[in-house]
């Protein structure tokens, strides 16, 4: 029996580009739908399923983003994609953190690099399908996050122009937030980073840090920071153990990379910025489904489990894949979309296996020397290979857990 065949949904008021879409995919496997503007968008979902819906931004009547809107509160399930011609994205780049849409495509666009955005995005459609509905409420609810700070949308616009955009721009937009500002002053002159004189200007540890840590630093900030100062449900989960752990994790997973010979600066403070986001996925839970995050904190407690174990029984999903799913949604890196999905089964993972395994081995090891809580009642087996990888002893884990508490203060 063939494979049911997957649907597309294209929406644009300019019958030019639908049926430039038309021709380059009439010889795919796909059915292909197509509406002149959001309203009639909207009838046809009323008679037809599709799986994924790539619709322009700027049309008369219903815009893109409103329509959009429309079809995340109706069919949740349906895979968005923006498609826009215009330069000025900043009420694109909001709706985008609202969730109207997952991925956003330029125009004009090339035909394989769209033709490769379809087929990830049927992938992901396929998935969210065969997780059920347990992935499908939480996916739903990310709407309810706050806001990411406009600080982070500005620095990754900037990070996407890297080429033309001088430091001092960038840094004149961080200095905009005194306490990301803060964040960035602390992490460089820590010792984790080897500086011998202060860094004292945004300016200078922009250079220190370089752009894999500033945007995994402001990430990070960006979502514990609400949170932590929003009113808390009784879950029972620490948060501030729970950024020591990130932390810690952060810390360890540079260390490791840092062991292997072919590793370079660059890919071990990549193997950092993964370490200190690989759970973020439980702060979604913790924010956005905060009774059932209880009942995984009572069901391990209650079993002596780890966290992943307990989710499954209460959300039938976990929180490797809720975080997985968002970072996708956030179009962050691939390494930290792999270390956040697989970091409890980095042998399962094909790509960024280098940094996927350091953070593995750091996620197990601070929790062996207690530093932080990620929430397990457990401490879970590291991978044999993993370990082997980075050529570990028992002999040397004292000494590794001083280090890492050594740049932790």
């Amino acid at each position: 029996m063939d494979k049911e065949r997957q649907t597309i949904l294209f929406v644009d008021d300019e019958l030019s580009i639908l049926n430039s879409l038309r021709r380059l995919l009439q010889d795919e496997a796909w059915d292909l739908i197509f509406a002149e503007s959001g309203e009639k968008g909207l009838e046809l979902l009323n008679k037809q399923e599709v799986d994924i819906i790539i619709s322009d931004v700027r049309m008369p009547g219903m815009d893109g983003i409103t329509f959009l809107k429309q079809v995340k509160e109706l069919y949740p399930h349906v895979v968005r994609i923006f498609l826009s011609g215009y330069a000025d994205r900043s009420a694109i780049v909001q709706a985008l953190s609202e969730g109207c849409a997952q991925q956003l495509v330029s125009k004009p666009w090339e035909d394989d690099e769209l033709k490769g955005i379809i087929r990830d995005a049927l992938l992901q459609a396929e998935e969210l399908k065969q997780k059920g509905k347990g992935l499908q409420k939480i996916i739903n609810s990310i709407s309810t996050l706050r806001t990411m700070p406009q600080t982070y949308f500005e620095i990754k616009k900037c990070f996407s122009h890297i080429n033309t955009v001088s430091i001092e721009r960038l840094a004149e937009i961080i200095e905009q937030d005194t306490s990301i500002s803060a964040e960035l002053l602390r992490w460089a002159n820590s010792a984790l980073f080897g500086q011998m004189h202060k860094v004292d200007t945004v300016e200078r540890a922009l250079m220190v840090l370089g752009i894999d840590i500033i945007e995994g630093l402001v990430l990070s900030y960006s979502i514990i920071g609400p949170i932590s100062s929003g009113s808390r449900s009784a879950t029972g989960f620490d948060l501030k153990d729970f950024q020591t752990h990130s932390l810690s994790c952060g810390i360890l997973a540079k260390m490791l990379a840092g062991r292997l010979p072919h590793m370079d600066d660059k890919e071990a403070e990549r193997a950092f910025t993964a370490g200190l986001l690989h759970d973020m996925g439980k702060l979604v839970e913790e924010m956005c489904l905060a009774d059932d995050f209880k009942k995984i904190m009572d069901t391990a407690r209650l079993k002596n489990s780890l966290l992943i174990e307990a989710e499954y029984d209460v959300l039938e999903t976990n929180h490797e894949e809720i975080g997985r799913h968002l970072a996708e949604w956030w179009s962050m890196p691939s390494f930290l979309v792999n270390a956040i999905r697989w970091h409890h089964e980095p042998h399962l993972c094909k790509t960024s296996q280098d940094i996927v395994a350091a953070v593995h081995v750091a996620n197990v090891l601070v929790q062996k020397f207690e530093l932080g809580s990620s929430g397990n009642f457990r401490i879970p087996e590291a991978d044999p290979a993993s370990l082997k990888y980075f050529d570990l002893t028992e002999e040397e884990l004292p000494s590794i857990k001083e280090s890492v508490m050594y740049y932790l203060s």
